[in-house]
């Protein structure tokens, strides 16, 4: 889970480079988060993650700290940290949904300046 916010950042860097020419009527797998879902908690994990890092504390405080936000960001949404991670791998194989939801995420965090 430490690792989200680069795997966040890497799978938009693909998202632009790829370009977005794919349909977004793609049928999902059972038990891939809907959209609005994907929004939502990648939009608390953000601003979980843009909250503790600042705050002055040690690195392995805030890597525990971190890894029980998630947790409890994974519960309020009623999901689990491998089906997010196999949601965002679904979205990933399908740029411009994903780009869609990235869009949605800086929207929803922007409403909080």
């Amino acid at each position: 889970m430490h690792s989200f916010v680069t795997k966040v950042t890497l799978v938009w860097f693909i998202v632009i480079s790829v370009g977005c020419s794919q349909d977004t009527s793609v049928q999902l797998p059972e038990g891939i988060l809907s959209k609005d879902q994907m929004v939502e908690v990648i939009s608390d994990l953000q601003l979980l993650d843009a909250a503790q890092k600042s705050v002055s504390i040690d690195a392995k405080t805030q890597e525990r700290m971190r890894d029980t936000s998630y947790v409890i960001v994974f519960n309020k949404y009623g999901t689990t940290a491998t089906q997010f991670d196999s949601s965002l791998r679904t979205y990933a194989r399908n740029p411009l949904i994903l780009s869609e939801i990235m869009e949605e995420v800086a929207k929803s965090i922007n409403t909080f300046k």
